[in-house]
């Protein structure tokens, strides 16, 4: 699985990131980094902010999922806080190829959950990283259930349907 989700109202664009604040005052950016991909912010890389492009300057991790980002023509915190709050997103074309059984969040995300014997259990709302496997939240009828991304249990994803087929095992509900 990959963390990238779908850009918000477009989906010829992925999001893989989000302005948090504003860092320093030469209008560098912290940001919380949605994707798997190493490479993805890198200086000389293309991002877009808000549907405006930026070529990236400097980047320096400060923790595990976040970074400090410099942006060709932001030179300011004033111009640099203006981008707070907003999504960083790279065209879909620019996203990796995929395995077979390999699915980016967003692809996943909103998909219609049911067993393999035909009950309807909800909907994928979120996606939990956890240590040892992603566990998909299903909503509906009124309660969530914590369903784990293991092959026992996903035992078949029709994106082209919109569902994904589970096995609830002893304990799941």
């Amino acid at each position: 699985m990959f963390g990238a989700r779908v850009g918000m109202e477009d989906s010829t664009v992925v999001t893989v990131g989000k302005v948090l604040s504003v860092h320093g005052t030469s209008g560098g950016v912290r940001i919380e980094v949605l994707s798997d991909v190493s490479d993805r912010f890198n200086i000389g890389k293309v991002v877009q902010v808000s549907s405006k492009s930026y070529r990236i300057t400097g980047s320096k991790p400060i923790r595990t999922s976040q970074i400090i980002l410099s942006l060709q023509g932001l030179h300011t915190r004033e111009a640099a806080h203006l981008l707070v709050g907003g999504w960083i997103t790279i065209p879909i074309t620019e996203a990796p190829q995929l395995s077979s059984w390999e699915f980016f969040y967003f692809q996943l995300l909103g998909l219609q959950v049911v067993t393999d014997e035909g009950e309807d259990l909800g909907h994928l709302t979120d996606i939990m990283e956890t240590g040892s496997n992603d566990v998909y939240v299903v909503t509906g009828q009124g309660r969530e259930l914590l369903i784990p991304a293991l092959s026992d249990v996903v035992k078949e994803i029709k994106l082209d349907q919109g569902v994904m087929v589970v096995h609830l095992l002893d304990g799941l509900r």
